[in-house]
């Protein structure tokens, strides 16, 4: 999704290849994502919760990216991606908050943990 997401607005914007900085602006946007993937590895949080974090995530990225596009006047479009970073921090967090919370009280099938 990040990847697609990235080569979509280099063509929004007029380039004919988002290649130029792929790698870099891929890494940075699918950063959550790759955390969240490292966490599957484990078998023990191997849990249907995954799902609804990655599709949080991704949402996030979405209306982040519109937002930037639509909202933030463009010289300033570079400097608007640094709030990215606390969104997905916040997302993380309050995500592993439910989860621990959800683990303690023993409630593991009402939300997929």
């Amino acid at each position: 999704m990040p990847a697609a997401l990235y080569l979509s607005v280099g063509l929004y914007n007029g380039r004919a290849s988002g290649l130029d900085y792929l790698l870099p602006n891929y890494l940075f946007m699918a950063l959550p994502l790759l955390l969240v993937g490292l966490l599957a590895i484990s078998p023990e949080a191997r849990r249907p919760a995954l799902l609804w974090l990655l599709s949080l995530l991704n949402t996030l990225l979405v209306a982040f990216q519109l937002w930037v596009l639509l909202v933030v006047p463009e010289h300033e479009s570079g400097l608007a991606w640094l709030l990215y970073l606390p969104l997905w921090g916040i997302a993380l967090f309050a995500f592993a908050i439910i989860w621990l919370f959800a683990r303690r009280k023993g409630d593991r099938q009402s939300l997929g943990l």
